[in-house]
């Protein structure tokens, strides 16, 4: 009996020097993802949303912190430049253009994403600081961030009113649940592939933009994303020698 309790004593020994060993390091390197999204805030029954992937949307530099000598509990930080994407179609063309085509609405955020990493899942947030929107029909062609649309003044009479996409963008708050599963593992770094979910808390334009067309305000649309990427990181620390 004593001999078989110290067999299990080295066993459970040499198993939690395997786990200690095992356990990721601080570590900074680059990440780089692909993304999916769509428009889930409330829908102008004039227009319907569709799904659009971006084979390239997420880069960056990320860092990992551990938090426990044990377990593989961390904090990873990603800062680089991400893009959320939907498609917008007139359900009910206008006279002039009969055949409206789809347009697709890019828009470009430098982001800082923190997240809370128990074993293989991870859930945090992103901050967004918008750098860029784009906008393109079917055939790709550039429509520009500029829209023009009329607005009443008086019976008969009316005025175009011209706003730009780009300059009426606002921060964003995304809320994001997810894994990371290391793929490749060596004492210089690892390698991960990692998958997400977002959900945006807030919508895309400010106040401002809806300030003729308050009624339009309800419509402001927010994303959610699905994104698969890679990241390589370099191992700054080794594991502790016991």
């Amino acid at each position: 009996m004593k001999r078989l309790f110290l067999c299990a004593v080295v066993l459970m020994a040499a198993s939690m020097d395997i786990i200690a060993q095992d356990v990721d390091q601080l570590a900074v390197g680059l990440f780089v993802a692909g993304k999916g999204g769509m428009n889930i805030g409330k829908q102008d029954p004039l227009f319907e949303s569709g799904f659009v992937v971006n084979p390239l949307s997420d880069f960056g530099v990320t860092g990992y912190i551990p938090v426990s000598r044990r377990k593989n509990y961390g904090i990873i930080l990603d800062v680089g430049m991400s893009s959320y994407s939907f498609s917008e179609k007139r359900i009910k063309p206008k006279a002039n253009n009969p055949d409206s085509l789809s347009i697709v609405n890019k828009y470009s955020y430098l982001t800082i994403a923190p997240s809370f990493s128990i074993s293989y899942l991870t859930f945090g947030f992103a901050l967004g600081l918008p750098m860029g929107v784009s906008r393109k029909d079917d055939g790709g062609n550039d429509l520009g961030t500029t829209v023009r649309d009329s607005t009443f003044i008086s019976f008969g009479v009316t005025d175009e009113v011209t706003r730009d996409l780009k300059e009426n963008t606002q921060m964003t708050l995304e809320i994001r649940v997810g894994t990371m599963i290391p793929i490749l593992k060596s004492s210089t770094g690892r390698l991960n592939v990692f998958a997400n979910a977002g959900y945006m808390l807030t919508g895309i334009y400010k106040d401002e933009f809806y300030a003729k067309f308050p009624t339009q305000s309800q419509y402001n649309p927010s994303t959610m994303s699905f994104s698969v990427g890679l990241n390589y990181v370099f191992n700054l620390t080794q594991p502790e020698e016991e």
